[in-house]
């Protein structure tokens, strides 16, 4: 009997909102603090700002991406069940290694955590895709060859993006936090398969 998806986007929803606001409780400032210190306390927080906006941007990219897969999933299975927990689960460990990088933005080990959590929900929503619309069977056949291709390559892509800013820590911590922080960007543009939405949605 296939069973529909409405469960899985209801707790997908609750995982990526409580997710995206567990991020703000990194940032915090000393209480009763004087002007001086009250301004130096601002400019030390600096670096969690960064993070939390970074790693909001992230979570979003995310939530987008999976959002956007069930214009075409309509139905699911045990193991499509299973996989979106391991997805789930990557996307609710964000908040602990945003907390280890903004903390210890220089310490490798602290980027090796955050850029492995990256690459895990990447790979894990890649893997939702591919089993979907693959040996699954849980998307139309007629879906466009194209757009599902450039699904895939979309995703590749920061997963790559990910695996090369991390290892970039070991040469320089500095040129791999740059890189993290610019990846969300790339994906605030619009693709192929925003605009075969909105057309879809326009109808």
């Amino acid at each position: 009997m296939n069973r529909t998806t409405s469960r899985i986007e209801t707790l997908a929803d609750g995982v990526f909102a409580i997710s995206m606001t567990l991020l703000v409780l990194n940032v915090t400032v000393q209480t009763g603090l004087g002007h001086k210190d009250f301004l130096e306390a601002l400019r030390s927080v600096g670096p969690k700002v960064l993070a939390y906006m970074v790693s909001f941007s992230v979570i979003a990219v995310y939530w987008i991406g999976h959002h956007n897969q069930y214009f075409w999933i309509k139905h699911t299975d045990r193991t499509f069940l299973w996989i979106n927990v391991f997805f789930l689960m990557a996307i609710a460990f964000i908040p602990f290694s945003t907390s280890l990088i903004a903390a210890y933005p220089q310490e490798v080990l602290a980027i090796l955590i955050y850029g492995a959590n990256a690459m895990a929900a990447g790979i894990l929503l890649l893997l939702h895709w591919n089993y979907a619309a693959g040996r699954g069977k849980l998307v139309p056949g007629h879906i466009d060859a194209h757009l599902a291709t450039v699904t895939q390559r979309r995703i590749t892509l920061g997963i790559v993006f990910y695996a090369v800013a991390t290892g970039l820590s070991f040469l320089s911590p500095k040129l791999s936090v740059a890189l993290l922080v610019l990846l969300p960007l790339f994906y605030m543009r619009s693709s192929e398969i925003d605009r075969f939405l909105k057309g879809q949605h326009s109808e």
